[in-house]
């Protein structure tokens, strides 16, 4: 009887639909400008990235789109007019102009690697560590960090970075956008209750809401564009998520907003 085949690892899974999501809009971006771009993979998906790179195609000809792999000889038959080379490691790299990088388990990085105009990152990683303190360093001022929480409780995390809160948000959609039957869950390592959050367009908001209460019971009160901006840069969650569950709060009694009467906006101030 032939051995059944071994099921893939559900955080591989998850980690390359993401960044291929991710990898698409990022490389419509850049070929709408003069600049190009480079992506360096540092990790087992370089053949998924040529494949989002051929759909694109009819415009590489026209644009400067080159891909680095890192320690990794180049895969048969990239997309033409695709720039690719193979260097042995990240101080090998040299960059200039945006750069979309996947770097998987790796805890450290050249100086200067990550400090270009318009460099970002996907890392993956065992522990959540101090991720997002170190890319805020680097000038990658946006950051999710997420833990993908397996059947077994394995839990790695993934890691994205930018200086751009608007490709921030792009990527939060793409996270909650992929396969919700890969057998993960999310996790926000600063939920203290350490709640595990289902794959899904509307997903579950009680770590949000209890985030929003924080936030609000430390400021004492905030504007419902504040907390949409808090919860880009400081939850797993997206923007527009903000609204469901500061609207569930509201109901439950555990917030007041002003004015009382109507659908939450951008300006209505919320209080404990």
């Amino acid at each position: 009887m032939a051995e059944r085949a071994q099921r893939p690892d559900p955080h591989v899974v998850v980690v390359r639909d993401v960044l291929v999501r991710y990898l698409d809009a990022w490389t419509a971006t850049v070929l709408r400008s003069q600049r190009g771009g480079t992506y360096v993979e540092c990790g087992g998906f370089a053949a998924d990235a040529f494949r989002v790179f051929g759909e694109f195609a009819d415009r590489l000809e026209d644009h400067h789109l080159e891909a680095v792999l890192v320690g990794q000889a180049v895969p048969a038959a990239p997309p033409a007019n695709l720039g690719v080379r193979s260097v042995a490691g990240l101080g090998d790299v040299e960059v200039t102009g945006p750069m979309l990088a996947h770097l998987a388990g790796v805890e450290a990085w050249p100086p200067g690697f990550l400090r270009g105009k318009a460099h970002e990152v996907v890392l993956t990683a065992a522990t959540a560590a101090d991720h997002r303190e170190r890319l805020r360093a680097a000038g990658l001022g946006c950051a999710v960090v997420v833990e993908l929480v397996a059947e077994d409780g394995s839990a790695p995390v993934l890691v994205f970075a930018t200086a751009d809160a608007k490709h921030l948000a792009t990527f939060k959609n793409e996270l909650w956008a992929v396969d919700e039957f890969a057998g993960i869950r999310y996790r926000d390592p600063r939920d203290a209750e350490g709640v595990l959050v289902d794959i899904s367009l509307t997903p579950q908001l009680l770590p949000l809401r209890r985030a929003l209460l924080a936030e609000v019971a430390r400021r004492g009160s905030r504007t419902v564009a504040e907390l949409q901006r808090f919860t880009l840069l400081e939850t797993i969650y997206r923007a527009e998520d903000t609204t469901g569950a500061l609207n569930a709060a509201v109901t439950a009694g555990e917030l007041a907003r002003e004015p009382e009467k109507g659908r939450l906006t951008a300006r209505t101030v919320l209080s404990r």
